[in-house]
């Protein structure tokens, strides 16, 4: 399914650092659109407006599927991983019954 999401190509979401988040996050809120939030120029996270649904919402999640792909890729290279590797990662964590929320 994402690979399929993924075939179809759309523009990258906009990165934003921490600071123009903190000086200009009402004019991001009112775009409308999905950012990715970098801190000294790593991605850190990502801002996703939950939006009214309408004919566009297919588009919307083919575009936000490619960029968490573009995102887990970045992280993933960030930590000698391969994005395969981190997907694994994250799901023993998200498995791990005794793990503690931070």
């Amino acid at each position: 399914m994402l690979a399929n999401m993924l075939a179809i190509r759309r523009e990258p979401m906009r990165n934003v650092g921490i600071k123009e988040l903190k000086d200009q996050a009402s004019t991001i809120v009112n775009t409308g659109e999905a950012v990715i939030i970098e801190r000294y120029g790593r991605p850190v996270g990502m801002y996703v407006p939950l939006g009214a649904q309408d004919a566009g919402d297919k588009a919307r999640a083919y575009q936000l599927a490619e960029n968490i792909n573009r995102l887990m890729t970045q992280i993933a290279a960030q930590n000698g991983l391969t994005p395969e590797a981190l997907a694994d990662e994250l799901a023993q964590i998200s498995a791990d019954p005794d793990r503690q929320a931070s």
